[in-house]
């Protein structure tokens, strides 16, 4: 049987088509895999972010709990215990024609002691948890630390709230806490700026001091306090990083963003 040239032609249109198909096909199953890996991906990453939300939310209540426990017990029992003691002291400096040094002493750190529970107290309060202010607190936070006399602290905060959810701020706060304590306890420092600024829909905040400096190197390999800090970042979406001009001051960089949050 001769077959003719139209034949062999259209056998050849009909295979290359074939082939053609084929690869299309191919080509289409490989796109649609790429992409259902891609959305399973996706999903596996808004699972663990949703989970670490879970995580961090569970984590607010169950110190919101004890923090109310806590407040509820200093302000009834410990505080009304240390106001009754200071009230016998100024009973006691009154039947005494000259009262001693110690005496006094003793009743001036005795009131500081009352005014600091009766902060800490606040602070633990669940209300005051649903209405934390962090520029507020930072604040007083640096009050506090003034008042040792030894460490200037200075704070940068043109703004007087940060656009973050209350348990956000808390977080964030929890964390600038620690970056002071480092500078105060590891660092030596003397002198502390915190500088807070919002910009293209982020937070800045610069925490400087002028300690001596460290191996930035080594903060990957630090303790559980710069561990904490990371990880409390990272809840937030945000990141942090760590700069040092050795031999003399360190800065702490926090950013996050604050896009689709609360105005």
């Amino acid at each position: 049987m001769q077959v003719s040239a139209n034949d062999i032609i259209l056998i050849v249109i009909t295979i290359t088509s074939i082939f053609l198909l084929a690869a299309a096909f191919l080509l289409f199953y490989v796109s649609l895999y790429n992409e259902r890996k891609k959305k399973h991906l996706e999903e596996k990453v808004n699972m663990s972010r949703e989970f670490e939300k879970q995580l961090m939310q569970a984590q607010l209540e169950v110190q919101e709990y004890t923090f109310g426990a806590l407040s509820e017990e200093l302000h009834d029992n410990i505080g009304q215990l240390l106001s009754s003691t200071k009230m016998l002291l100024s009973v006691t400096e009154r039947t005494i024609p000259q009262v001693p040094d110690s005496l006094k002493t003793a009743t001036e750190t005795l009131s500081k002691a009352i005014l600091d529970l009766r902060s800490l107290s606040k602070s633990l309060n669940q209300e005051w948890l649903h209405q934390f202010n962090l520029i507020e607190n930072l604040h007083t936070e640096s009050d506090r630390i003034l008042a040792s006399k030894q460490i200037q602290v200075s704070l940068d905060t043109p703004i007087q709230n940060l656009p973050l959810e209350p348990q956000e701020q808390v977080i964030l706060f929890r964390v600038l806490q620690e970056a002071l304590q480092n500078s105060i306890k590891h660092a030596h420092a003397t002198e502390i700026l915190i500088t807070i600024q919002t910009r293209d829909n982020k937070i800045y905040l610069d925490l400087t001091d002028n300690g001596p400096g460290f191996d930035v190197t080594k903060v990957s390999r630090s303790g559980v306090g710069i561990i904490n800090m990371k990880h409390r970042i990272k809840l937030l979406n945000g990141d942090i990083q760590w700069q040092s001009n050795v031999p003399s001051g360190t800065k702490v960089l926090i950013s996050l963003p604050f896009l689709n949050r609360r105005s």
